[in-house]
């Protein structure tokens, strides 16, 4: 049962507005009978109503978040928009209105327009998947400092002010795939490639620093035969596996550290090799579900999209209604492997 202010000035002995006043950080209470009142209210494990609270206000203006993902045709981002809809929807009943916007890769001057029209619609706060641009950086410094507060979710932008940054730590991530890499190699030679989605993304440069730091530190024994772009597209993907797997005879893995996998895959199959590849992946799809029942691919490196989402809806939000920033700027999601045996 939740404990009520009620509860509290009687363990308190003061009254209900005294304690009000105290858990609001309003004036009119000493400073040590406020104190005492907070001390309780921990002790006695008191959750304020967030909505009751907000919504009393007479001061009270609804507010509005705007979201801008990075998600169309990238089927990571479902799990990431999962997360994002059931925040919305508890921020609603909040008072909280939100609106979601995508665009298709990871492009500055679209995610500007996006912000731009955010801005005309009135939104106080706004959370995104930005381009690492420094046009971008610019408009968004000036949204900030135009009172526009800002949460990145799943990679971040150096330079800018924003409030909060929530994501895996890449560079770990990285390095989590490159011993995967290894250990299956079993120190023996092994030609690889590794296919990612944008170089201009911070999240997949950082990642694939992590992932060559690791082989070249631990594992000299592999050899990075190529780094290629698939724009996070299936189709390029396909023709970029397509090419590779007929140039470099002697390859013996690939790692897909981006979107596109389906593509990719789909042109392993297709090349019909007289050898097994040794696949890893990114994130938990459900091609790559798929794909590592069937024993195509042999793990995947995941970094907890559903709460990238969410809680960069929540963090901000809370932010809105209650003026409550996160202890800690940077929240790294956990960074774990997955086999066919544990999804």
């Amino acid at each position: 049962m939740a404990v009520t202010i009620k509860q509290i000035a009687e363990v308190a002995q003061v009254s209900r507005g005294t304690v009000d006043r105290a858990l609001n950080h309003r004036p009119g209470v000493k400073a040590e009978v406020a104190a005492r009142v907070r001390r309780i209210a921990d002790e006695l494990g008191y959750k304020p109503d967030v909505a009751a609270r907000s919504l009393a206000s007479k001061r009270y203006v609804r507010k509005k978040i705007g979201i801008l993902l990075c998600s169309e045709g990238n089927p990571f981002f479902e799990d990431v928009r999962h997360g994002i809809d059931n925040a919305r929807q508890e921020l609603n009943r909040l008072g909280v209105e939100s609106e979601v916007k995508s665009i298709k890769g990871f492009d500055a001057r679209a995610q500007i327009e996006k912000i731009e029209e955010f801005v005309k619609e009135g939104i106080n706060g706004l959370v995104l998947t930005p381009v690492n641009d420094p046009e971008l950086a610019e408009k968004l410094n000036n949204v900030i400092a135009g009172g526009i507060h800002v949460v990145t979710i799943n990679t971040d932008i150096p330079g800018v002010k924003r409030m909060a940054y929530v994501g895996c730590d890449y560079v770990t991530g990285g390095c989590v795939g490159g011993e995967l890499l290894g250990m299956m190699s079993n120190g023996l030679p092994e030609q690889i490639a590794i296919i990612i989605g944008y170089s201009q993304v911070l999240a997949q440069n950082q990642r694939l620093h992590g992932i060559r730091r690791t082989l070249e530190r631990d594992f000299p024994n592999i050899t990075v035969e190529a780094v290629l772009e698939n724009e996070d597209d299936d189709g390029k993907c396909y023709d970029l596996v397509s090419g590779l797997l007929k140039e470099k005879k002697e390859l013996t893995g690939i790692c897909f550290a981006a979107a596109g996998v389906e593509g990719g895959i789909r042109a392993v199959k297709e090349a019909r090799l007289n050898r097994k590849l040794q696949i890893i992946t990114y994130d938990l799809t459900g091609v790559i579900k798929e794909n590592m029942k069937n024993g195509t691919i042999a793990a995947t490196v995941c970094q907890e999209p559903y709460q990238q989402g969410y809680q960069g809806v929540d963090i901000l939000g809370k932010y809105l209604l209650l003026g409550q920033k996160p202890s800690d700027s940077v929240i790294n999601t956990h960074v774990y492997i997955a086999t066919k045996y544990n999804i």
